[in-house]
């Protein structure tokens, strides 16, 4: 069961607002994503359901900086990781959103802008740490918005070098 869809959308109608009233929202962000993880697992139980899967900003408010981002997150999957040992339910895989924020907006490992691909690589660095603290069983490289919006201020060719060292980092830390 994915996340994202069951926990987090709030079926926003395109010719209006939100259509989806949810109950476990919480006085702060981090009190609604705890929130979110109990009601999550209480439908996983019923549906019978064996594994999950997330990005990362499903599961943790973003915060002011990645520090507390991922302090959010170290948090929220400290709850997740006790839910999955209650429960038996498993991570099946997880990945960073790296198209949602819009640092991204010229892509995140092909971004030819140092602090965004610091960033972007942060996040799949925890992303990995991540999914190693909840067994996860797979890792996935979510690349929802690579590349430029136009051609006319692109470089493929750098780019492309710059995914592939990308790439190369993520699986030598991997190993």
């Amino acid at each position: 069961l994915a996340y994202w869809h069951t926990m987090d959308c709030a079926g926003t109608d395109q010719f209006g607002g939100d259509t989806m009233s949810r109950t476990w929202e919480g006085e702060t962000p981090m009190e609604t994503a705890k929130n979110r993880v109990e009601a999550f697992f209480e439908l996983l139980q019923k549906l019978q359901v064996e594994y999950f899967c997330f990005h990362d900003v499903d599961i943790a408010p973003q915060g002011d900086s990645l520090q507390e981002f991922f302090d959010n997150i170290d948090e929220i999957t400290d709850l997740i990781k006790e839910k999955m040992d209650e429960t038996g339910i498993k991570l099946l895989w997880n990945t960073a959103n790296m198209f949602g924020h819009p640092r991204y907006l010229n892509g995140a490992a092909t971004t030819n802008d140092a602090d965004v691909y610091a960033c972007a690589a942060a996040q799949v660095k925890k992303g990995l740490d991540i999914s190693k603290k909840l067994g996860g069983e797979n890792y996935v490289f979510w690349g929802g918005r690579e590349g430029y919006e136009s051609l006319l201020n692109t470089d493929m060719s750098f780019e492309n070098d710059n995914m592939a060292r990308f790439f190369k980092m993520t699986v030598e830390y991997a190993d």
